[in-house]
């Protein structure tokens, strides 16, 4: 039982990231190294700072590196799909 919860939740997780980060792609304009540096750096300076966190803290720490490392991808999905990302060859379209 405990297993399934913990596969709805985390199903939910990340289809809620994606909706999350369409939402925010409508609105402004993320740049995607920021979101990846601070999704590091958001587990890396409480881990320092405060050896002895409590679990509730820590796994909500884990649950922000979680959607900040899909909103890293989805917005690089999205950068793909607009050809926004250069020095990729796209196969799908033929040459003119």
């Amino acid at each position: 039982m405990i297993r399934l919860l913990y596969i709805v939740f985390v199903v939910l997780m990340v289809i809620g990231s994606i909706a999350f980060t369409r939402f925010l792609l409508k609105k402004v304009k993320l740049n995607r190294w920021i979101v990846a540096f601070t999704a590091f750096l958001i587990l890396i300076v409480p881990a320092i700072a405060f050896p002895n966190m409590s679990s509730i803290i820590w796994n909500a720490l884990i649950l922000i590196f979680c959607v900040l490392c899909i909103m890293f991808f989805e917005i690089t999905k999205n950068m793909f799909e607009n050809n926004q990302i250069k020095g990729i060859v796209r196969f799908d379209k033929p040459k003119k």
